[in-house]
């Protein structure tokens, strides 16, 4: 612990509001330290006097709710003593010291004012905005964590560019994945099948397809055929994912036809029948 730390924790350690931790954290930079321990017993020494202050000079409860009647009726039995302005002067003045005391008291010792003189006004205002401050001071942490945390998972999805059939294509890191040799093949297999159907040559895009999906290609060829789309630029790869039996990779792409319109994406699935991969299903995205 610091020197401003031990500053800041003070107070409430002198009020005894620390937890144990704290507390013994406190007094090892005391027993260390000689300027916070000028520091912590003069802010002790004040805190002990306004407590004194609380059970004997502090305005007293006849006092204050004494109504004007009464301060005049006591000042009128004082019989060759002070007249009755000097009485009430009198115990204005005790009520502004105490009072001043008090607000003294309020401003440089928070927890104190909170713990003996709850009822005042000022205090319960200070109170409020002390717990509006720890609300917002919550809400920044937690918004920390959360930076952080989009920290981290930014950090994770790690790029890049890598040889992939012949062209150079970003891949992004975003899951566990597989070894890096089944990783190669499954990701030459899915761009294989891209040329593939944008060259209308459904026959090469099932002979890397399971049976099942050669007879989707065969029975939806206009659904999946994108000749006369023009080239092909590839824009991102992921990392193939595997849950239970089956692989997953995306590719982003765009064709020269429709590049206004931006990337798409397909869709991967793939499983494995002995040696081979081959692909399950194949969908566009957004």
């Amino acid at each position: 612990m610091n020197c401003d730390r031990f500053l800041e924790l003070m107070e409430e350690h002198i009020m005894g509001e620390l937890d144990a931790n704290l507390s013994k954290m406190m007094e090892k930079h005391f027993f260390e330290c000689e300027k916070c321990q000028a520091e912590y017993r003069e802010t002790k020494e004040i805190i002990s006097n306004f407590k004194d202050i609380k059970q004997s000079v502090i305005i007293k409860e006849d006092v204050l709710n004494m109504s004007k009647k009464n301060i005049v009726k006591k000042a009128g039995s004082r019989k060759g003593k002070k007249p009755l302005m000097s009485f009430v002067s009198g115990a204005a003045a005790v009520v502004f010291f105490g009072m001043f005391l008090l607000t003294g008291s309020i401003v440089a010792f928070p927890s104190f004012a909170s713990t003996y003189l709850p009822e005042v006004p000022v205090v319960k205002q200070l109170k409020d905005i002390q717990n509006e401050y720890n609300a917002i001071k919550q809400q920044n942490e937690e918004m920390a964590k959360l930076n952080e945390s989009l920290i981290r998972e930014n950090e994770e999805l790690k790029m890049r560019i890598k040889e992939i059939g012949g062209v150079s294509i970003p891949e992004y890191q975003t899951s566990k994945g597989i070894n890096e040799e089944d990783n190669q093949k499954i990701q030459e297999i899915v761009i294989e099948f891209i040329r593939a159907i944008y060259r209308g040559d459904i026959e090469a895009a099932k002979k890397i397809s399971t049976e099942e999906f050669k007879q989707e290609l065969a029975q939806n060829a206009k659904h999946y055929i994108m000749i006369n789309k023009g080239n092909i630029l590839f824009t991102q790869i992921t990392n193939v994912a595997k849950e239970g039996d089956l692989y997953m990779v995306f590719v982003r792409l765009n064709d020269s036809v429709d590049a206004e319109l931006g990337d798409y994406q397909w869709n991967f699935e793939l499983v494995k029948r002995g040696s081979e991969f081959l692909i399950s299903f194949a969908g566009k995205d957004a």
